[in-house]
C-alpha cells in the first residue's frame, strides 16, 4: 500500500433506531455548544443536519413520492 493517495477522507455511516438518533443528536448539540472541539465543528454541524433530517423524515413522512399511495 503506497501513501501516494492524497485523499485522507474517512467515512462514518451509521444506522440506528430513531430514539438513539435523537439521543445522539442531543449529544452532538452539547458537544458543539461546549466548543471543546473547534476542529470538529464542521463535522458536528454536518452530523446535526444529517440526524435532524433523518429524524424529521421518520416523524413527518413526506406526503409525496413513490413510497406514498
Amino acid at each position: 500500500m503506497g501513501m501516494t493517495d492524497d485523499d485522507d477522507t474517512v467515512y462514518c455511516d451509521i444506522q440506528m433506531p430513531v430514539d438513539q438518533g435523537r439521543e445522539l443528536l442531543e449529544l452532538v448539540n452539547e458537544l458543539r455548544e461546549s466548543k471543546a472541539h473547534p476542529r470538529l465543528d464542521k463535522v458536528l454541524k454536518h452530523m446535526q443536519h444529517e440526524l435532524s433530517t433523518s429524524i424529521d423524515i421518520i416523524e413527518n413522512p413526506p406526503t409525496w413520492g413513490p413510497w406514498c399511495e
